[in-house]
């Protein structure tokens, strides 16, 4: 537990350090994106509901673009805060508090939806008591979240369309110069830059997990041909075009990626407004809104991954013994197999008996771009050679200047693991 405190209090400083570096680079300049595809579970009155949700310090929100480990993420922030109110309700009950209440044990969940649900499905909201026209979350998904005793949620919208303002006093008007989510204007604090988003959140925490865009596209593919909802019944050299195009639900994964960046680049809170982050986690200037994790990073060294989720939610109650040996092995993908029913979506019905968890590895899509070209069925291509569709990749990430964009917008030495992080994910 020592050195995990210690790893705890490095990271901190080294948050520090990249928090005053990155006030000198405001000035980012990115695309004003079109709007965002949607599956059918979702409507545009979800979405400005989402957007216009009050945050509150504790909030969590794991974030990305969809087949980028958002349910592995997912089951380890859920996990790894079961974990630390279990050990920090132990410990107040060692010392003799008599408030302490239980121990936790009944917030094993049965899927990780139970407190970690899909934030822009319609069955998650409902329509506000006032009757205003409005949305508030769903009677199920608050009850959870009481237990639990913050609300955390999944979600695959850009950074554009996230809450950011806080939730305000009893009393105190709220978003009083809101006027609802316009997906064609971002707002921005440069008028002199209309294309420019830089709005910080006023409190909460954000995890954005990115992943190789080629497994991506390849793992989509699978997801959408054997998901009920919006079944996607064309071949995959047309969905790789439908991709690239931003056709398909959620959009262009360049685009989001460019967007969060951009609140990468300015990844501090809005102090316009008090800030504090809640009664368990440090008031500190080291505190940021956002932290960045991938795929790959996870999937070659998943404990210094997990140190760093643990870093940032300030989760300061597990005892190392317990991380090593209970919950690290709980993460791995042979694991969560063989334990699929907490994570199968229960948003959505699946075809032929389509699991969820499919292979779990990296390098899967490139397979599938050099096998695969428009005029071959099945001969495929040794490794290192061209294809067609890998060719129409290539033209695709080019042609969106995906690379001069991040590096203009993740610019300067403060950005360089950062910048690192979103470039590795458009290589072949």
């Amino acid at each position: 537990l020592t050195s995990l405190i210690r790893y705890v209090q490095r990271e901190r400083n080294e948050q520090s350090i990249s928090k005053h570096a990155s006030t000198t680079y405001l000035s980012i300049t990115t695309t004003t994106f079109p709007p965002m595809p949607l599956l059918p579970i979702t409507s545009q009155s979800t979405i400005s509901a989402c957007r216009e949700l009050p945050l509150r310090p504790s909030d969590i929100f794991v974030c990305s673009y969809p087949k980028s480990g958002t349910t592995w993420t997912q089951h380890i922030v859920l996990t790894l805060l079961l974990a630390d109110r279990k050990y920090k309700i132990a410990d107040l009950t060692s010392c003799g508090n008599s408030d302490a209440g239980n121990t936790g044990d009944d917030l094993a969940y049965n899927h990780v939806s139970d407190y970690a649900p899909f934030f822009e499905i319609d069955a998650h909201w409902q329509s506000s008591p006032s009757n205003d026209g409005t949305k508030v979350l769903a009677d199920s998904v608050r009850e959870n979240h009481d237990r639990l005793g913050r609300r955390v949620f999944n979600t695959h919208l850009r950074w554009d369309m996230l809450p950011k303002q806080r939730e305000a006093s009893s009393g105190t008007p709220q978003n009083d110069d809101k006027e609802g989510y316009d997906a064609d204007n971002t707002r921005s604090s440069d008028d002199n830059d209309s294309h420019v988003h830089k709005e910080r959140p006023q409190c909460g925490k954000f995890i954005y997990v990115t992943r190789n865009q080629i497994d991506v596209v390849a793992s989509f593919y699978h997801h959408l041909s054997n998901q009920i909802e919006g079944t996607y019944t064309d071949t995959f050299e047309t969905f790789l075009k439908d991709w690239m195009d931003g056709k398909i639900p959620f959009g262009s994964s360049l685009h989001h990626l460019i967007g969060f960046a951009g609140g990468f680049a300015d990844n501090l809170y809005d102090t316009s407004c008090d800030h504090d982050i809640g009664d368990d986690e440090s008031n500190s200037v080291t505190d940021q809104p956002l932290l960045l994790l991938s795929y790959e990073k996870m999937k070659s060294n998943l404990r210094t991954e997990v140190l760093r989720i643990i870093s940032f939610l300030n989760l300061t109650h597990i005892p190392s013994h317990v991380l090593e040996e209970e919950i690290l092995p709980s993460f791995g993908f042979s694991s969560m197999k063989n334990n699929i029913e907490k994570f199968q979506p229960k948003s959505v019905g699946w075809l032929n008996g389509f699991q969820f968890l499919r292979k779990g590895v990296t390098g899967d899509g490139r397979r599938l771009l050099l096998n695969r070209s428009t005029n071959d069925s099945g001969g495929g291509k040794e490794e290192g050679e061209s294809s067609e569709l890998m060719d129409a990749y290539n033209d695709w990430v080019e042609r969106e200047e995906y690379r001069s964009k991040i590096s203009n917008v993740l610019k300067g030495d403060c950005y360089e693991d950062c910048r690192e992080v979103f470039l590795s994910v458009e290589e072949k």
